[in-house]
């Protein structure tokens, strides 16, 4: 997996990336977010938030209070994502790996993870980071808007994401305990995929 491969796969294909990609639908974004349990106040930390497609979802579940942090690692993305949203008190992009996003420890409530990651290049790395970057108490989730293995099949008939999948559940919740998460849940069908974790520091 080299991650100027697939930062460049991404910023090449920015400006058309909602007009073609299949995890944009509003009602099944809509739905996702209306399983994650986020409050008005909370800071939430979108990683790889892309052209940022989940934003407004979840700024509809703050209400109107918190703040977010939308990250991804390819600017063009965010250019994208900022064209449509535009930065402002609430609302903030960052472009960084999630591996080495420097942030105060502890500084967010949620993490949330939408359709991002099959593609962090340090899976261990990430969920470490993830897990000083929350809070205690604070929650992880990790979702896509179709099933484990229609993602792990798109993936695979991708030049150069062969190696961009979702692990199994069992080696999924292994990295997560690994990583010190703990109240791990997934729930995988062929509609959805919803990993929930908490970090139990």
């Amino acid at each position: 997996m080299d991650k100027r491969i697939s930062r460049k796969f991404f910023n090449d294909r920015a400006e058309h990336w909602d007009e073609t990609v299949r995890n944009n639908d509003p009602q099944k974004l809509r739905s996702m977010a209306d399983r994650l349990n986020i409050n008005k106040d909370d800071r939430v930390l979108d990683v790889g938030t892309g052209t940022g497609v989940f934003i407004p979802h979840i700024a509809e579940k703050l209400n109107g209070g918190g703040k977010i942090i939308s990250m991804d690692y390819a600017i063009n993305m965010l250019y994208k994502a900022n064209a449509k949203f535009p930065q402002n008190g609430s609302l903030r992009y960052v472009c960084a790996e999630i591996e080495t996003l420097h942030m105060n420890s502890k500084a967010f409530d949620v993490a949330t993870c939408y359709s991002t990651f099959p593609h962090f290049h340090d899976k261990p790395k990430a969920l470490s980071n993830l897990r000083h970057l929350l809070r205690s108490n604070g929650i992880l989730y990790i979702c896509h808007t179709a099933g484990r293995e229609t993602i792990n099949d798109i993936h695979r008939n991708i030049p150069d994401f062969q190696d961009h999948l979702i692990p199994d559940n069992a080696s999924m919740v292994q990295l997560l305990k690994d990583a010190g998460f703990t109240d791990i849940s997934i729930e995988d069908d062929s509609e959805s995929y919803l990993v929930e974790a908490r970090n139990g520091a």
